[in-house]
C-alpha cells in the first residue's frame, strides 16, 4: 500500500508540475517563416561614393568585402514555405517507455505582385493543414484535403483550418524583411465565422472568433515573420563570424555565416538551453526535477534571391523528475526531440 501511495503522490507532482522551458531558435530564422524566393531580378542602387551603379543580387559583398543581405524578389513568382514539424515525445516509467510522434505539415505561399520604392507587395494563402498523430500502434491524421474528423472539436478546427486555406490577404515588405500594410485579414475571419455557423450560436460563435483573432492578426503575423526571416547584421559579415540579432537572447545562441557560393550561403543555427533544477520536500517526500537540452539547425539561402531553399532545425529536451522517500523512489524521464524542415 504505501508504495502505491508513493507512486500516486509522484504523479499528482507530475501534474502539478509543467516544463516552462520552452525554447526558440536564435532569431527564430527557422520554423513557422514565410519563404519566397528562387532567380530574381536584380536591383539596382547608387554607390553614395561613386556615380556608378552597383549590381547587388540577394547576398552579395560590398567594397568592404564583407557579405550584405537584401530580399530580391521576382514579380509574378510564387515562393512557396512548405514547413514539416515531427515531434516525438517519450516518456519513461518504472523500466517501461511509451512514445508519440507527431508530423505535423503547413504549407504557405507568397505571390509577389507588385513591387515599388523598395517594397514588394505579397499575396500570401495558406494551404491547409496535415497531422499525423501515432502512439500505442494506432495512428490518427488530421487532414483539410481529406475527410473531416468525426470528433467535434476536431470537426471544427477542421473547418477552420479548411475554410481560411481558401482565402488570401496581403502585405507589404521591404528589402531588408520588414513587414507593413496587411491587408484582407476581415476576409479570413468572416470565412472563419461562418464556417462554423452551423455548429456554434450567438455569444458562443462570437467568443470562439474573437479567441481566433487574438491567436491570429497583423500584429501577431507581422512579428513572427519578422522574428522569422534571416536578417544581416548592418555592418555586414565575414565567412565564420557569429551574430545574434536579439539582444535579449544574446548569451542564448547564435547564427553564423559558414559559407557563400555562386549559388548558395549557409547559416550554421546554435541554441543553448541553460540547464535547469529544482527540488522541494513535500510531507517528507523529496521531489526533484531537472532540464537540459541543445539545439541546432542549418539553412542554405538563395543567393540572388536571399531567400531560404531549405533549412533544418533540431531541439532536444530531456527533463527528469524524481521522488525520494527514506528507501522508496521513483524517477520518470520525459524526452521531447523536435525536428523540423523547411521546403
Amino acid at each position: 500500500m504505501r508504495k502505491i501511495i508513493f507512486a500516486y503522490s509522484l504523479l499528482l507532482f507530475l501534474t502539478a508540475c509543467k516544463n516552462e522551458e520552452k525554447s526558440k531558435l536564435i532569431d527564430n530564422s527557422n520554423i513557422k517563416n514565410t519563404q519566397k524566393n528562387k532567380n530574381q531580378s536584380q536591383i539596382s542602387t547608387s554607390d553614395k561614393n561613386s556615380s556608378s551603379k552597383i549590381i547587388e543580387t540577394g547576398i552579395y559583398q560590398d567594397k568592404d568585402s564583407l557579405y550584405h543581405l537584401k530580399y530580391n524578389l521576382e514579380v509574378g513568382k510564387t515562393y512557396s514555405f512548405n514547413s514539416k514539424e515531427i515531434n516525438k515525445q517519450t516518456i519513461t516509467f518504472r523500466g517501461k517507455s511509451q512514445s508519440m510522434t507527431q508530423e505535423t505539415y503547413d504549407p504557405i505561399n507568397f505571390k509577389v505582385t507588385d513591387t515599388k520604392d523598395n517594397k514588394y507587395t505579397l499575396e500570401v494563402k495558406m494551404g491547409g493543414k496535415k497531422i499525423i498523430t501515432k502512439a500505442e500502434g494506432k495512428e490518427f491524421t488530421f487532414d483539410t484535403h481529406g475527410k473531416q474528423p468525426t470528433d467535434p472539436n476536431q470537426a471544427r478546427m477542421w473547418k477552420i483550418y479548411k475554410a481560411i486555406s481558401e482565402v488570401s490577404f496581403t502585405v507589404d515588405m521591404d528589402v531588408y524583411g520588414n513587414l507593413s500594410n496587411i491587408k484582407g485579414l476581415d476576409a479570413i475571419y468572416t470565412k472563419a465565422k461562418n464556417s462554423l455557423s452551423g455548429d456554434l450560436k450567438g455569444k458562443q460563435l462570437d467568443d470562439f472568433v474573437l479567441a481566433f483573432k487574438k491567436g491570429f492578426n497583423a500584429e501577431t503575423f507581422k512579428t513572427q515573420f519578422e522574428n522569422s526571416m534571416m536578417k544581416f547584421p548592418t555592418k555586414g559579415l565575414k565567412i565564420g563570424e557569429k551574430w545574434n540579432n536579439d539582444p535579449s537572447r544574446k548569451n542564448q545562441g547564435y547564427n553564423q555565416l559558414i559559407q557563400v557560393n555562386d549559388q548558395s550561403a549557409e547559416v550554421k543555427v546554435q541554441g543553448i538551453i541553460p540547464s535547469k533544477s529544482d527540488s522541494k520536500v513535500i510531507d517528507g517526500v523529496t521531489y526533484k526535477i531537472s532540464v537540459k537540452g541543445s539545439q541546432n539547425g542549418k539553412i542554405i539561402m538563395n543567393k540572388n534571391s536571399g531567400w531560404i531553399s531549405n533549412a533544418n532545425f533540431n531541439i532536444t529536451v530531456t527533463e527528469t523528475r524524481s521522488a525520494k522517500k527514506g528507501n522508496e523512489s521513483e524517477q520518470v524521464i520525459q524526452k521531447t526531440e523536435n525536428n523540423t524542415y523547411i521546403n
